[in-house]
This record gives structure tokens, sequence and C-alpha cells, in this order.
């Protein structure tokens, strides 16, 4: 999946952090995403595996294993991504669920053939954020607002979107491409539909995630970042089923589905 656009990618990546600079996008600010009471007292670990398949063919690109747990009032995701070109990430990241999602720290690893190539690491409480990419490696500071989230983490606080009175709500997020910056994020529900995997379905709420730039800007500029589209079942609480859009800098669109077609309310197909 990890396949990099080379000059296009990081042509795209300075404009649109000149953009958030020019825009003041990090200074804005949003409520703390909910945290559920099922999730605060989940006992048992929670374990899903997606697979990975090209937006353009439906070719099988890669599996992604999500485990979560609650430790100490603390929500710890584990992530492991496998691609088929021999890349895998490692993502480990805790949001405390005491007052709503507060996310803590993220770490992620990339490595091809067993080879380190790119790193991230976010302290959420000090705002130190430090990275390895193409062989150089940086550090910065940010004063991050409670709101503030990133990668397997939006599986998670978007879940919250479809029960919320607006059905709509606004994030920060933490983007590398390939430096940090910090963007304003707008969710909002577009449909209720029965999402289909193999010859079943699944009933779920369908949630676009798009750069909010102001009213004039997103005209202009919102295109150029990427959209993305999260599925969540329509249980209570609602939970991760599907995703359409980029993982990760310089990623090809896909879509992830669950490996094993849905059991408990599926639907013939």
């Amino acid at each position: 999946m990890h396949g990099r656009n080379g000059i296009k990618s990081r042509r795209w990546s300075v404009v649109v952090a000149a953009l958030a600079a020019l825009l003041g996008i990090s200074g804005a600010r949003a409520d703390v995403m909910p945290c559920p009471q099922a999730i605060r007292q989940m006992r048992a670990p929670h374990d899903e595996v997606h697979v990975l398949r090209t937006l353009a063919d439906g070719a099988n690109i890669g599996e992604q294993r999500f485990h979560a747990v609650v430790e100490n009032g603390a929500l710890v995701l584990t992530v492991t991504t496998h691609f088929t070109t021999g890349e895998d990430w490692d993502e480990h990241a805790e949001m405390d669920t005491t007052n709503g999602y507060r996310a803590k720290v993220f770490h992620k690893v990339e490595r091809i053939g067993g080879k380190v190539v790119a790193e991230e690491q976010v302290d959420f409480g000090t705002g130190h954020v430090s990275w390895l990419r193409d062989g150089t490696r940086g550090e910065k500071t940010f004063s991050f607002t409670p709101d503030t989230y990133i990668g397997p983490m939006l599986g998670v606080v978007l879940a919250e979107v479809p029960d919320a009175a607006t059905r709509a709500a606004a994030i920060q997020a933490i983007v590398f491409r390939p430096d940090p910056e910090v963007y304003t994020l707008r969710a909002d529900v577009l449909q209720e539909e029965n999402f289909k995997v193999g010859n079943t379905s699944e009933p779920t709420t369908k949630v676009r995630l798009k750069a909010d730039l102001g009213s004039v800007q997103n005209v202009v500029f919102a295109s150029m970042i990427p959209t993305h589209y999260f599925w969540f079942t329509r249980e209570d609480p609602p939970e991760f089923f599907a995703f359409e859009g980029t993982l990760g800098y310089g990623g090809r669109e896909l879509r992830m589905i669950p490996a094993r077609p849905p059991t408990s309310t599926a639907k013939a197909g």
C-alpha cells in the first residue's frame, strides 16, 4: 500500500504545510470526543482483522490487525499492518478515557525487510514530536488542544459521531506529510447503508472526514487535503467496520474491509 508518489507527494506536502501556516489551522479548537461507558468498562481485549484493497481494481495489498484493551483507565491500541510489498507498520497508541477520549502517546515504526525506514513519536502531554523519514530525523514541540488525535485513534473517536445530536463533529489531527502539522478536520454522517462483504452485508453508518479550513478556504483549498470515509456498525456503541482513503505519507487510495464476513448482524446479500 505504501507506494510513494515521489515528487508529486513532496510538492503536495510542501503546499499543504504552507497553507496550514498561512491559515493558522493549528490554532482551532473543538470539543473532546466523548467515551462511552461500554468502552471505559471494557474487560476483555477486542481484536479485529481487516484486509486492504486498492480502489482502482480491488487488488489485495495487505492486512491490518487491530488489538484494543483498557488498562488503568486508558484505552491501549496496538495496530500491525503488513503490505504485500514487504513493508510492515507497528503502531501503539494510548488514550485516557476518564473524561472523554484524550490522547496520551503515539508511536509508529515502519520497516522494510526488517529494517527501520521511518518512525513517528508523539507525547500529547508535553507536546513533543519526533520523527525519522528518508534518513533524516526531526523534532518539534506543539501546544496540543485536548481534542487532538492521530492515526488509529480516529477509527475509535469517530464512532461517536453517528450518535451525536448534530451527527457531526470537529477534531484536531496531527498529520505527518512528512513533517508534522495539526489540522482541523470535520466529520459528518453521510448516510446509513448496508455495507456488503462477500455474500453478506452489515448495517452501517457512513462518516466523511475532511479538512475544515473555513467557508472561503474550503472552496479554494480543501480539495488538496485528502478526504476519508469511515463506516461504523449500528450497534450500541457503534464500532469501526470499514475505511476508504489513504494510509500514511504518500499512500495509495485503498479500501479496508473486514477479513471475514460479519456474523452477528449479517444479512444475506
